[in-house]
C-alpha cells in the first residue's frame, strides 16, 4: 500500500488527483477517525485508524493526507506500507503557504504576526515528515523508514521514481492542480531582506534537511532507477496524458457519500460517549416527608 505524506504547498493536491486517477475506489484521502487538529504536526493517522478504514475500503491500495505520518504505528496494521513525500525549497514553501492562507482563507494577520504566533511555520517540513526539529534524528528516521522523498522542483522526475521504485502499477498521467496563478505576495516576502531573514530563521532545520535530501538522498533514488531515467523523463514530459476522470469522480463520490459519513457517525458516537462520562450527575430532589405526630 502506498502512503503519501502531504506537506502543505508541496504539490500535494496534484498527487492526490494522481492517486485517485490510478486507484479509484481503492484510494482514500484520509482523516483520523477521532478528530482532526490541523495545527498539530505531532499526531497522525494510526494503525487503529487504518484498521477501521479497511472496513470501508477492503481493497485499499493507497492513502494520502496531511495526517499521514511516517513516524506513527501504521506499519503495525500494514507491514508493507511504502511511504513517499515531496519536499520544496523551504523559504519558497513557507512564503507560498502564507500567500495561500491570505488569499483562500482570508487570514486576518500580518506575516510577522503569523510566523510568531502559530505552529504552522517553523521547520514545518521536517516536523511533518519526522516529528522532530532535530535534523540528525530526522535523517535517521527517513533512512530507517526507507521513505522516498521527491522534490517539487523536479516533480515529473519524482513521479517516475515513485512509479519505478515503489509502485509499478501507478499511472502517473496528470494535470496540475491548485497552482497559484499570482505569486506576487510570496515573491515580495522572498525579495524583502527583513521578511527573508525571518523565513531563514524559521526554517533552519528545513534548510538543512532539504539540502541533505537534494544532495544525497534524492541522487541515490535516481541512481537506483538507472540510466534510463533521462530518456523516460523526456518521453513522459512529451506526453503526460490526462487523469482518468471516471476513477477520480468514483473516488471522490465514494469518499464523500460513504467514508465521510462513517467518520461523522464515529465522531458523533465518540462525543456522545465522552459527554455521558463527563456530564454532571442528575440529582433527584425528593419532597421532604411531613413528620407525623401522635395526638
Amino acid at each position: 500500500m502506498l502512503a503519501f505524506v502531504h506537506i502543505e504547498k508541496c504539490a500535494g493536491q496534484t498527487v492526490h488527483w494522481i492517486l485517485r486517477s490510478a486507484y479509484g475506489l481503492n484510494h482514500c484521502d484520509v482523516l483520523p477517525w477521532q478528530g482532526y487538529n490541523a495545527m498539530s504536526p505531532l499526531d497522525g493517522y494510526s494503525a487503529r485508524d487504518l484498521r477501521q478504514l479497511r472496513t470501508v475500503y477492503p481493497r485499499l491500495k493507497s492513502i494520502a493526507g496531511h495526517k499521514v505520518r511516517i513516524y506513527t504505528d501504521l506499519k503495525q496494521a500494514e507491514p508493507d506500507v511504502r511511504f513517499f513525500a515531496l519536499m520544496r525549497e523551504p523559504l519558497r514553501r513557507q512564503a507560498s503557504h502564507f500567500q495561500f492562507l491570505q488569499e483562500r482563507r482570508q487570514l486576518p494577520v500580518t506575516f510577522e504576526e503569523w510566523v510568531h504566533t502559530n505552529d504552522w511555520g517553523p521547520n514545518w517540513q521536517t516536523r511533518m515528515l519526522t516529528g522532530t526539529d532535530d535534523v540528525s534524528e530526522a535523517i535517521r528516521v527517513l533512512e530507517n523508514k526507507q521513505v522516498l522523498v521527491g522534490l517539487v522542483e523536479h516533480f515529473d522526475e519524482s513521479l517516475l521514481l515513485v512509479k519505478q521504485l515503489l509502485a509499478p502499477d501507478l499511472n502517473i498521467s496528470y494535470e496540475r492542480k491548485n497552482v497559484a496563478s499570482d505569486k506576487t505576495l510570496a515573491n515580495q516576502l522572498l525579495a524583502d531582506k527583513r521578511t527573508r531573514a525571518i523565513l531563514q530563521e524559521q526554517n533552519q532545520a528545513d534548510l538543512e534537511l532539504y539540502t541533505y535530501v537534494k544532495n544525497e538522498l534524492y541522487p541515490a533514488f535516481k541512481q537506483e532507477y538507472g540510466r534510463q531515467l533521462t530518456e523516460d523523463l523526456h518521453q513522459f514530459q512529451s506526453n503526460r496524458g490526462q487523469f482518468h476522470k471516471s476513477r477520480v469522480w468514483q473516488s471522490r463520490l465514494y469518499r464523500n457519500l460513504i467514508y465521510m459519513q462513517a467518520v461523522r457517525w464515529h465522531r458523533l458516537r465518540l462525543r456522545k460517549s465522552l459527554f455521558e462520562v463527563f456530564a454532571p450527575q442528575k440529582w433527584q430532589f425528593q419532597k421532604p416527608q411531613q413528620a407525623h405526630h401522635d395526638g
